[in-house]
Order: C-alpha cells, then structure tokens, then sequence
C-alpha cells in the first residue's frame, strides 16, 4: 500500500469526536503528501580518541509544521495512526542522500515501527553502513517480534544501537536481549557530567557493561568541552551534540576546538603525570598516580608522601605497613606517615588467619562483627576502632616483605576491583622495599607512632 493510500485508510478511522486528533491527523497527512514534507539534517557522531567523524545521524525536521521538537511530531503522529507512514517516509529521505565514503549513517526507528511492514519495505535490501537506532520513548508489546526484525536487519548488514540509554522504557532487559552493537547514553545522564560523581559512577559502569558484551558506547547531547573532556576520560567511544557540531544539511564538520579536546584527551591518557587529571577523582587514577611514583623511590622517605594516595586509591581510613622477619616469623609496623618502623612486633603464630593468608599470598579481609573470623584480628579492629580491614601480602624475589593493610572506619567487604588496585600496587611497594632493604636503607629507626593496641601476650619486646 502507498503512504498516500495508507494514510486515507487510517484517515476514516479517526473517531469525528475527536476534532484535535482530526487536525492533528490532517497536519501529518499534509506532511506525508508533500515532497519536501520532511528535510533531514546530520549530526558528526565522533570518536573521542581521535576527533575525527565516524558517522552522522539523521534528524528529521518538518519545515511545513509549527515548531516543536521532532520526537513530539512522531509521539503525536503515533497518536493519530500515522507514526509507522512518518517514519517511513523520514528513513526514505534521510537515506536517499549519498553519504561520504567510509562514513555510516543512522536512522532512528521506534520499536512498533522496526516491526512494521511499511517501514521495513521503505529500507534497501543492502544496509551496509547503516546504524538502526531503537528508540526509548515507546514501550515494546511484543519482545519477540522486536527481537526477529532486529536479527532480519542485522543479516541485511545493518547494525543496532539503543537510543536514549538511561531515560526510558528499556532497561537491563532489552539492553541484555537486543545484543546491540551501540548504547547511545541520553543527554540527561551528560549533562553536566564533569563535576557530578553520581553520573560519572552511572556512566562507567555502562561503559563496563558494554565491554563485556562487545558493543560500543556513544554519548548524545555533549555541549560543553569540560563533558568531552570527561566522556573521554571514562572510555566513553564515541560522542555527539553541539559541543562538536549543530545537525545540519550533508555534511557537517566537526568543530576544531572539539576535535582538538578529543586529542587532546586522548593524549593526555597516555601521558603520566603526578597531578589530577579530572576534577571527580577515580581510584584507577590514584592507582595510575601511584603507578608512576613508585617506580622512582629511593628512599622510605619518599614514601611518606604516597599515605594519602594509598589510602585514598581504595577509599581506605588508614594504610598502614608491617615489615616480614623471616627468621623471627614476625611482622613489624612500619608508620606509614614517616615511614619508619615503630618497633611493635607481632608473632604470625597469634594470628592464624593472617599467617596463613600470608604464607599462601593471599589477600584476606576482616570484618568486626564477623563471629567466624580470627579473633584476634577482630580484638585489633576493635582496639583501633575500625569496623574492616583488608591484608594484602608483600612478596618480592621469591620471599615475603611485608603486609599492606587498608582500614576502614565503615563495615565493608571490599570489591574485587578494590583487590586487584591492592594487589597491583602491594606488588610494586613489594619491590621498592626489596630493593631499598637489599641496598641497606634502613627500615629500622623506630617512631614514637604505634599501630595496635596488642596484648602483652602478643607484643614482642
């Protein structure tokens, strides 16, 4: 059936007591007759690592229409029967314009349209270099047949983005059962994004859920070049918005500025440096920081300026260090603040669950109010009034150095991702204190400082 035929049929099934979605009705009608009823215009989507166009979106506008935003036009077009027709016709014209080599473009279509015959007839058979965006404003009826057309698309060589990530209707569900090549995130979670921890934590972990499941990420609406620069910052792929460039006719450039930011970035990235790089702090940047310190210590003096960004790499209340005697089998603190050990030591034999942590290298965290671990170690955190603690062995060369203790005033379990930040830099701190003991740096002047609370059947003279 024509759209013109399609649009008479639907046209004498508006209810004439509804005089609104009448004219509503007459309006999208007028639009779908006209030739130019709808112009599209394209927006650069860009990838961030090197500022270049990758692609465009295609944006309807409906010059013969008041003005008002376009997703209005199509919500209210649905409302009078005439969705699936405008949709179709704004695919047909948006992909009539010869794109430029190597570039793709992207159509937006709503879930009941992706399953609708008219729409997919108004498609070409070859959907090479074509992105299918699945928009969020529209409950989905019928999973399974979304599911069927999505696949039908993907053989004709298109690819499948979900729209609007984070504002509407589909979820974890639809984003676990579409298998998407592409997570557009909504402009509601980038909007102001630089100086917004809650955003930046939603953002990474869909950027971590997109890894996983091999599909990339786009940021939509990016209007500011502090946003980019974030956006980059947390591996987001790709982006779009008026910060890089406005929708235009084919085929708009990318702003200089912006494509110098995302360079800019990018190459920032690679680089170390001991200052902060993003006003929201992140503890794999601490971790990086502390990465590229460690490397170039001398002496334990240096080491003293490190405390707070080893405490701070996992959230932690206090770090504090405890120096391995292997012919003693015991452990003696060392005051992270300066350095230098206080001259409190402890026999591994009283700590069963720390010196078997120990001698396997494993990590082992307590909890106060844990009943079944080692009571001794809870009696510590009880005395020093913290609620957890997290003990990360020190292995260099072949033998035991030390633990690496993180203690929090909060009960918590600490995450894998904490672990591994742990184990990563106990591994360098292992080696500096290797390697300054090796060359007789002293890692026995005492302090007045003093770690635990110890009774005095478990302090050695």
């Amino acid at each position: 059936m024509t759209a013109v035929g399609a649009v008479g049929e639907r046209l004498a099934r508006v209810p004439t007591s509804l005089p609104y979605l009448r004219a509503l009705h007459s309006r999208i009608a007028a639009v779908l007759a006209a030739p130019a009823g709808i112009t599209p215009v394209f927006q650069p989507i860009v990838m961030l690592a090197t500022g270049r166009i990758v692609g465009y979106e295609a944006l309807a506008r409906f010059p013969q229409l008041p003005p008002q935003p376009p997703d209005v036009w199509f919500a209210q077009a649905h409302a009078c029967g005439l969705g699936e027709p405008l949709e179709a016709k704004a695919v047909t014209v948006a992909l009539a314009a010869p794109r430029p080599p190597g570039k793709y473009v992207s159509v937006n279509l709503s879930p009941s349209a992706v399953t609708s015959l008219e729409v997919l007839e108004a498609l070409p058979t070859d959907l090479r270099g074509v992105m299918v965006e699945i928009t969020e404003q529209q409950a989905v009826t019928d999973e399974r047949a979304l599911e069927a057309a999505l696949i039908a698309l993907r053989g004709a060589g298109a690819r499948i983005a979900i729209d609007d990530t984070g504002s509407g209707y589909a979820g974890l569900q639809r984003m676990m059962r579409t298998r998407s090549d592409f997570l557009k995130i909504d402009r509601t979670l980038i909007e102001g994004v630089h100086r917004d921890p809650v955003k930046v934590a939603l953002i990474e972990s869909l950027v971590r859920f997109a890894r996983r499941t091999g599909t990339d990420v786009c940021a939509e609406g990016v209007e500011t070049l502090d946003e980019l620069t974030m956006l980059a910052d947390l591996d987001v792929a790709y982006a779009q918005g008026y910060a890089l460039a406005r929708p235009a006719a084919p085929w708009a450039a990318i702003d200089a500025t912006a494509a110098a930011t995302c360079v800019g970035a990018s190459s920032s990235a690679m680089q170390f440096r001991r200052e902060r790089r993003a006003p929201i702090e992140d503890a794999d940047q601490h971790l990086e920081d502390l990465a590229g310190v460690l490397p170039d210590i001398t002496s334990l003096d240096d080491l003293a300026q490190l405390a707070d960004e080893l405490a701070a790499m996992l959230g932690a209340d206090q770090v504090l260090l405890s120096s391995f005697d292997e012919r003693a089998d015991t452990l003696e603190t060392i005051d992270v603040a300066a350095w230098r050990c206080t001259g409190e030591r402890f026999r591994l034999a009283d700590y069963p669950a720390t010196a078997a942590a120990f001698k396997r290298r494993e990590a082992l965290q307590v909890l106060s109010d844990d009943s079944g671990a080692d009571q001794a170690e809870t009696a510590v955190l009880h005395a020093m009034g913290h609620r957890s603690v997290l003990l990360v062995p020190l292995h260099a060369r072949g033998r035991p150095v030390g633990l690496l203790e993180f203690y929090s005033r909060t009960r918590r379990l600490w995450t894998r991702a904490e672990l591994h930040r742990a184990r990563i830099v106990a591994g360098q701190v292992s080696l500096v204190i290797a390697g300054l003991d090796g060359r007789g740096e002293a890692i026995h002047a005492p302090s007045a400082r003093r770690r635990r609370s110890a009774t005095p059947s478990t302090k050695l003279a």
